[in-house]
């Protein structure tokens, strides 16, 4: 993000991950004569950073959200470029990078964050326009694990396709019509799992691109699941093999 222009994050875990990752806090707000905070305080007194004990109608003046009592405003999250994602594919024996397609929705986006995290994804990528922004909302839906994990932005994720297939890293596309099963598809060490949008999933000219096509049987009368729920499956079946 090249803009300057402070970010406002909410929430007592959002907060916590950012204090434990060094993250550029300038101030932090919290509700007066509230008892919940007594370990975060003395991280924040730690580090030296500006705190505010203010009523809660400052904190809803700041964000409509649910807070939990505690906000902050940090710099503008910063992210990575193919140069940093080649230097990681380079260095690793197994490599996990995970393509996100068209995820508008910020909930969803910072949930598949908090996915991505906890199952030891190296990089996220993203392209520039037509994805869910990195906001308060995405760092709350994540629970801060947006600052554990590396986010890869390009201009087009064509791009970032092209790239990974010059080192042999197998592109994987989650596709509800995909003829292999998930659960039969023996992943290579070194891939990339790309997910689509809900309503439209991975667009064509995407699909087309990748050496798989692979779909999570269902057997309900639902046809389809929550991204970010296909997601967490993806990427668990995906470390299942590894162990």
């Amino acid at each position: 993000m090249s803009s300057k222009k402070e970010l406002l994050i909410y929430g007592k875990r959002a907060v916590y991950e950012a204090l434990e990752n060094n993250v550029e806090i300038d101030k932090i707000f919290i509700q007066k004569n509230n008892q919940h905070f007594d370990g975060i305080k003395s991280k924040i007194h730690k580090k030296k950073i500006n705190i505010s004990f203010v009523p809660v109608q400052k904190l809803n003046k700041l964000t409509s959200n649910n807070h939990q009592g505690i906000v902050a405003t940090i710099s503008p999250i910063k992210t990575k470029n193919l140069h940093d994602l080649e230097k990681k594919i380079k260095k690793n024996k197994s490599c996990l990078i995970l393509i996100l397609d068209g995820i508008t929705d910020t909930k969803n986006f910072g949930a598949i964050v908090r996915s991505a995290e906890c199952f030891g994804v190296d990089f996220i990528v993203i392209s520039k326009s037509g994805n869910s922004p990195i906001n308060g909302e995405t760092i709350k839906s994540s629970s801060g694990a947006i600052f554990n994990v590396p986010i890869c932005k390009v201009d087009h994720i064509k791009d970032a396709i092209y790239f990974l297939k010059e080192f042999g890293i197998k592109i994987i596309g989650s596709d509800d019509k995909g003829s292999k099963n998930l659960f039969k598809h023996n992943f290579e060490e070194k891939c990339a799992i790309i997910m689509g949008s809900e309503g439209d999933g991975i667009k064509k000219s995407i699909l087309n691109l990748c050496d798989d096509k692979i779909n999570i049987p269902l057997y309900g009368k639902l046809s389809s699941l929550n991204v970010s729920v296909a997601t967490g499956i993806f990427l668990s079946e995906f470390k299942r093999q590894q162990n």
